[in-house]
C-alpha cells in the first residue's frame, strides 16, 4: 500500500512527486503570464485606429493628410519626442546671421493670441485627445456641408502650426503634466516660447496634423507633399530636450 500511496502522491505532485516536472510546469505558467502581459501592453508607434483614414502610416513614418496620433498616451510627468521632416528638394535653410532678428523661413502660431500664421499648409504639432472612427465621420460631414472646422472640431486645439519646414528639420515636443501642465516646442533645438500651450487637461497622445498639400511648391500638388517620422527613441534624437527631466515616451506595461 505504501507503494501505491507514493504513486498517488506522485500523481498529485506531493513530496514524492516529480520535482523537475513541477518546476517545468511553474516555468510554463510564468511564461504564459509574461506572454499575456505582453499582449496587453500596447506597442509604441502610430495608431491606425485613431488616425485619419487619409493618413499614410509606414512604421513611424506619417504622410498623406489629416490627423495622426501615437498608439499610447502620455502617462509620465515629463516626456519629449521629435518629428523628423522628410522633404527632399527643400533643404534646410542656412544658419541665421547673429544680427538678424526673427526667422524668415519659419512662421509659428502665437500662444493664446490670434494666429499670425495664415498659411493653410502649415503642419501642426502637439498633442490630441483620443479619437475614433465616429470623430472622423463627423469631421467628414462638416467638410461635405462646406463648414469650416474649428481647432476643437478637427482635433488640433492642443497643437501649433509651423510653416515652411525644410528637409531634415527637427521639431521637438516636450510635455509636462505636474504643477503647470504645459506643451513646449523646439525647432532644430531652438525653443519656440511663442508656441507654448499652457493648462491642458485630460489624457493626451502625441499627435501631428498634415494639411492637404503641405510641403508642395507652386500649386501645392498633393503628391509632392511632406512626410514626417515620429522619433520616440532617445538614442535617435537629433536635438536635446529642454531639460533633463524630459525623458522619452514610456510604454506602461499591462496588468493582469
Amino acid at each position: 500500500m505504501g507503494c501505491c500511496c507514493s504513486c498517488f502522491d506522485g500523481i498529485r505532485g506531493g513530496r514524492h512527486g516529480n520535482a523537475d516536472g513541477n518546476e517545468k510546469a511553474t516555468e510554463m505558467t510564468s511564461a504564459r503570464n509574461a506572454a499575456n502581459v505582453d499582449k496587453l501592453t500596447p506597442r509604441l508607434g502610430i495608431s491606425r485606429a485613431m488616425s485619419a483614414p487619409t493618413i499614410g502610416i509606414q512604421g513611424f513614418k506619417v504622410s498623406g493628410s489629416g490627423l495622426a496620433l501615437a498608439t499610447i498616451p502620455i502617462e509620465q510627468d515629463a516626456a519629449y519626442w521629435e518629428w523628423h521632416v522628410n522633404l527632399p528638394g527643400l533643404p534646410r535653410a542656412p544658419p541665421e546671421d547673429d544680427n538678424d532678428e526673427g526667422d524668415e523661413f519659419h512662421d509659428v502660431q502665437m500662444d493664446g493670441k490670434e494666429s499670425t500664421n495664415d498659411d493653410p499648409y502649415a503642419v501642426k504639432f502637439g498633442v490630441a485627445t483620443r479619437k475614433d472612427r465616429n470623430f472622423y465621420k463627423h469631421l467628414e460631414s462638416l467638410e461635405d456641408e462646406a463648414d469650416e472646422a474649428s481647432p476643437i472640431d478637427d482635433g488640433t486645439a492642443l497643437m501649433r502650426p509651423i510653416s515652411n519646414l525644410r528637409h531634415n528639420d527637427v521639431v521637438g515636443v516636450a510635455v509636462q503634466q505636474s504643477d503647470l501642465p504645459m506643451v513646449q516646442f523646439l525647432l532644430n533645438g531652438e525653443p519656440l516660447p511663442e508656441c507654448t500651450i499652457n493648462r491642458f487637461r485630460g489624457t493626451v497622445y502625441p499627435a501631428i496634423y498634415i494639411p492637404l498639400g503641405a510641403g508642395g511648391e507652386g500649386n501645392r500638388i498633393e503628391d509632392e507633399g511632406i512626410s514626417l517620422v515620429a522619433e520616440f527613441n532617445e538614442d535617435s534624437f537629433k536635438e536635446m530636450s529642454p531639460h533633463a527631466r524630459f525623458g522619452p515616451l514610456i510604454v506602461a506595461r499591462g496588468i493582469i
